[in-house]
């Protein structure tokens, strides 16, 4: 099979997985919800910039105040939010494929035992000119995290509109291990079995 041939094959297999596993259509309402949005930036061949806006909540009375927040949506501008700002950063070293194992682990719960996975995602990536994302929105509430985000091949976005997600832990925002590994699966580069 000739390499072009591969390539073709590689990013068709690609495609279907990602559609099949990138979206995560479950919500919930919550008390504490904070959302965050982006405009897509315009493809390029070097990383995309990424701006971050929280949404800033009206204050009530005790009297008047809600029993639910509802999520607003509001462009991300960097700074607004550190939890938001921290969110940007795991996705962007997570789930790019020039980024080591080193680099990835402390940002993914449950790193032990990727090494393999990275390594073959780093290959997969540099067959199509290299792998990034972006978040759009993150929409915060407690510890939890619900992330809609960008695959960029080339610098290209590629899948919009991803879903995903981030975990707050002891040491910081961290995808789950689970979320890392549909997206590794993905790019045909299968975590170990726990």
């Amino acid at each position: 099979m000739t390499s072009s041939r591969r390539l073709l094959v590689l990013i068709a297999g690609f495609s279907i997985i990602v559609a099949a596993c990138g979206v995560d259509d479950s919500t919930s309402n919550t008390t504490e919800a904070e959302a965050v949005t982006t405009t897509a930036p315009p493809a390029t061949t070097a990383p995309p910039e990424t701006s971050t806006t929280v949404a800033e909540t009206p204050t009530t009375t005790e009297a008047e105040a809600p029993t639910t927040t509802e999520a607003e949506a509001a462009e991300i501008v960097p700074g607004e939010n550190p939890d938001v700002d921290a969110i940007v950063a795991v996705y962007q070293v997570v789930f790019d494929s020039t980024t080591t194992y080193e680099e990835k682990a402390p940002y993914t719960e449950d790193s032990e035992g990727l090494e393999g996975t990275v390594e073959t995602y780093s290959s997969t990536g540099d067959s199509f000119g290299g792998v990034t994302a972006l978040p759009a929105e993150v929409t915060i509430s407690g510890d939890l995290a619900e992330v809609v985000y960008t695959l960029y091949f080339s610098g290209n976005p590629t899948y919009p509109n991803l879903k995903g997600d981030a975990i707050l832990t002891d040491d910081g925002w961290k995808v789950s291990r689970d979320m890392f590994c549909r997206v590794m699966a993905s790019a045909r580069s299968s975590c170990p079995a726990e």
